[in-house]
């Protein structure tokens, strides 16, 4: 079998709407200004976190991988020069980002496994699935 691997890059404005939107579902208010920054956090963060054993049904539908990790967003208001931190779960911002890929049309196979990547700059979401190859025995040449 051979392993396709794709990587959606998001910036944080795309980030940043894309939480703040399933936030707004959740009935979670976030503070005001932009996204600046995200990172994950450390274990004792995730540990006692509130929202740790939430779970939603897209998690299972688009193959999210469950990982134990918080992440820190630093949010940055214009107009008060302030920087204000807010601490969620890796999983609240996989599936604020795959909802944010279905209302904005952003093509994914469901079946394929996804997990989120923090870069300096970005939040990603790397896409991997299996591809049969003739050497796996599961491909004919008419396929």
């Amino acid at each position: 079998m051979a392993t396709e691997v794709r990587r959606i890059i998001f910036t944080h404005g795309e980030s940043g709407a894309a939480i703040r939107a399933y936030g707004t579902k959740e009935g979670l208010k976030f503070p005001e200004g932009s996204l600046i920054r995200a990172r994950f956090a450390g274990s004792s963060e995730y540990e006692f976190h509130s929202m740790k054993t939430r779970r939603a049904p897209i998690q299972s539908t688009y193959n999210i991988l469950d990982t134990s990790r918080a992440v820190t967003l630093t949010f940055f208001d214009e107009t008060t020069l302030e920087q204000k931190y807010f601490n969620v779960t890796s999983n609240f911002i996989s599936i604020a980002l795959i909802e944010y890929c279905i209302a904005n049309k952003i093509m994914m196979p469901k079946a394929a496994q996804k997990i989120l990547d923090i870069t300096d700059f970005n939040i990603c979401i790397d896409i991997s699935s299996e591809t049969s190859t003739k050497e796996s025995g599961s491909l004919t040449l008419e396929e």
